[in-house]
């Protein structure tokens, strides 16, 4: 991104089917040089602690350590920008999420032992797309002219759903 074109948030519609489950979201943003990633890996209880670093382990081959990073979701006692695990953006990486995200990069899988949420994605250390999972809120934090060149990809996206829709409950009728 050019100095003369400032990032802006824009929020992202957690019913757009361009979000669905994300993933075009994801290789996007890397097109256009974000380049790591954060995730909060959650268990429930003591049960989902081996399937949390079973979780964590898929990821393991782009871990880069922790950076002080700026994260959508902060805790009690916890501070923003902080240090963070962080992985690299790239092709495997995207498809390890894919298997450790099922339900896409908004859906829940709380109802596992194990899940990730509240994915981050980074570019040269600055926040380019947040979420906060339970909340199913998303943002893009991208110059307006990305912003457009993303709408008019994920046009499509949205084109076939509504077509999808349209066609929901219609009946094809037998010739006499």
């Amino acid at each position: 991104m050019s100095p003369e074109a400032p990032a802006k948030d824009h929020p992202l519609a957690p019913d757009d089917p361009a979000l669905r489950p994300g993933w075009e979201l994801l290789d996007f943003l890397a097109s256009i040089g974000a380049d790591e990633f954060a995730v909060r890996f959650m268990c429930a209880g003591d049960d989902g602690k081996a399937p949390c670093e079973q979780l964590e382990q898929k990821l393991a081959f782009a871990s880069l350590g922790e950076r002080p990073r700026e994260c959508t979701v902060t805790y009690a006692k916890e501070s923003n920008p902080r240090p963070v695990e962080v992985w690299r953006l790239d092709a495997r990486s995207r498809d390890a999420l894919r298997e450790i995200m099922p339900s896409g990069v908004l859906g829940s899988s709380a109802w596992m032992d194990a899940w990730a949420e509240d994915l981050c994605v980074y570019r040269r250390g600055e926040l380019v797309f947040g979420s906060v999972t339970h909340e199913r809120y998303a943002f893009v934090r991208i110059a307006d002219a990305e912003w457009h060149q993303w709408e008019a990809q994920s046009a499509a996206a949205r084109r076939e759903s509504a077509c999808s829709m349209t066609f929901k409950g219609t009946r094809t009728l037998a010739p006499p």
